[in-house]
């Protein structure tokens, strides 16, 4: 009888202390803030959005290029936001609990900068917790993301340094929001928002985009190079004279014309400016954005569904211009050239995004040869329909269960695939197409430099040449290559799955239920 009592007890006490996890509420929506230093992206609204029967901030082909109303639907504005990115963050902190603080540091610091910033000067920190739920000034301003006043007031003073990696920026203490112009009409900002229009032409250099596009953190043994979006950017052709504002922040219209028109509603005498950067911070996140417009009133942002496709929209459009190919024919097959059209490498970012060829050979309508086919969901096939093992760099491809993927592939100590840093100790694999030009400086090659790609002669600044071997072709046969893009394999979003917390859950449903398939950035076709 004992033992049953005991027995009884154990199980009873197992069952109540493994409650079962529940989806994370949606996030808190955007509230009036001001503190010292910051102010939420709703009052510089204010001034700088204005509707579409307005004539200022227009360009020439009637686009409304208001600075916050192209900036509220991004992935700038929505970081802190992201469902992915709460994933992983509570996926981090759920593996490493000894680890809070740093971790919690580590990632709000590029994704909640205005937040973490607030607190940072009294030696806090904002915390995961504080970010999906809380009402404190700072996590007010952590939910919005890459903010005007945190942006614009960054100091130029260690921009470029090292040390100002990992979101390590200066923000100072005088109210100064710098931008391009260099005889701002100061007293209207000071009026409305207390702020100081100053000029400022790091606003337009890529060493202000690197303070969040170079990250390194501390992995077991030793530091990883996460992302180096800036650092494979400083090391090509496009260094010369093309910033990162360049592409992701045009100043031009869609017609390709200069942008010029006042910059704000007010005060109504205000005469035409130039260059205006459109702040739509285009990038190879459509899929995040649509992800997030299915998911509108969990996110909480205060943004119309529609905005967030017109935005993934963008990014599609964008990607479109990201990459060439080029078909040559040989004896016994067919050889393709993908040319990297960015500054960076291709994909760049966070290490979760991969390219592959789609290619397919049909002969009176009947399918003769197909290699990177994928399911509904997303996931490579091989040639019998199943999940295709993970593939090494490929310079020649001779089966259908053969796919050149361009990717950088983290591991841990055991050689196990991990998409989460600190667990990593090395990349892989890293064959991402090289930019143009590239040629790292020596101190900054360690994360920079490809690998496994050591026997390919055709892998080059620029890009990659694959030859597929494919005898027997037949005469009149149509072959269709396309380069497919990823921002999630399905094997990460099977990652994060297995670590069930709130916003794992949120994630994980959203991102099942949409798929992960690829977007084609770039087509060519050759008749045999």
């Amino acid at each position: 009888m004992r033992w049953l009592l005991l027995s009884s007890c154990l199980v009873a006490c197992t069952v109540a202390s493994d409650p079962p996890v529940e989806p994370l509420p949606p996030l808190p929506p955007p509230a009036t803030v001001e503190t010292d230093r910051f102010r939420d992206a709703e009052a510089c609204g204010q001034c700088h959005l204005v509707a579409d029967d307005t004539a200022v901030l227009h360009d020439a082909t009637g686009a409304n290029d208001s600075p916050v109303l192209l900036w509220r639907s991004s992935m700038m504005a929505l970081a802190a936001r992201d469902p992915f990115y709460l994933a992983v963050f509570a996926e981090e902190l759920e593996r490493a609990p000894d680890r809070r603080t740093e971790i919690e540091t580590l990632c709000a610091r590029c994704h909640a900068p205005a937040g973490t910033e607030e607190l940072a000067v009294e030696g806090g920190h904002l915390s995961f917790d504080d970010m999906v739920g809380g009402t404190s000034p700072a996590a007010v301003l952590g939910r919005g993301g890459i903010t005007c006043t945190l942006c614009h007031q960054i100091d130029p003073a260690n921009l470029g340094d090292e040390r100002s990696f990992s979101g390590n920026f200066v923000v100072g203490f005088g109210r100064a929001l710098y931008g391009r112009y260099r005889d701002p009409m100061t007293n209207p900002m000071q009026l409305i928002v207390n702020f100081t229009p100053t000029f400022g032409d790091h606003i337009g250099s890529s060493e202000l985009c690197a303070t969040c596009h170079s990250v390194v953190v501390p992995g077991p043994s030793g530091k990883i190079v996460e992302q180096a979006t800036y650092l494979e950017w400083k090391g090509s052709a496009f260094a010369a004279d093309r910033p990162c504002q360049f592409c992701h922040v045009p100043s031009v219209d869609d017609g390709g014309a200069t942008i010029s028109t006042a910059v704000a509603s007010f005060p109504a005498d205000l005469l035409p400016r130039t260059p205006l950067g459109r702040h739509t911070f285009v990038g190879g996140n459509a899929y995040m954005l649509e992800l997030m417009a299915d998911a509108i009133d969990w996110v909480g942002a205060g943004v119309p569904a529609e905005e967030l496709r017109a935005a993934a929209q963008r990014d599609k459009d964008h990607l479109a211009g990201a990459a060439m190919l080029t078909v040559t024919k040989l004896a016994d097959g067919f050889t393709v050239r993908v040319d990297n059209r960015t500054g960076h490498k291709l994909p760049t970012g966070y290490p979760s995004r991969r390219l592959w060829l789609h290619v397919t050979v049909t002969n009176a309508g009947a399918t003769v040869f197909e290699s990177g086919a994928v399911d509904a969901a997303g996931t490579l096939l091989d040639a019998q329909g199943a999940p295709l093992a993970a593939q090494p760099h490929r310079d020649e491809l001779r089966s259908a269960d053969e796919v050149q993927v361009w990717e950088a592939r983290l591991v841990d100590g055991k050689g196990t695939p991990t998409h989460r840093a600190t667990d990593a100790t090395r990349y892989a694999k890293d064959d991402r197409i090289l930019p143009l030009g590239f040629v790292p400086a020596q101190v900054e090659r360690e994360g920079l430099d490809p690998v496994g790609v050591v026997a390919d002669a055709t892998f080059v600044g620029g890009s990659d040449s694959v030859t597929y071997r494919v005898p027997a072709i037949p005469a009149g046969a149509q072959i269709a290559i396309e380069l497919q893009y990823q921002t999630l394999a399905p094997s990460t979003v099977d990652a994060v799955a297995a670590t069930k917390t709130p916003a794992s859950l949120v994630f994980v449903d959203l991102a099942t239920r949409k798929g992960q398939a690829p977007t084609t950035i770039a087509r060519a076709t050759l008749t045999w």
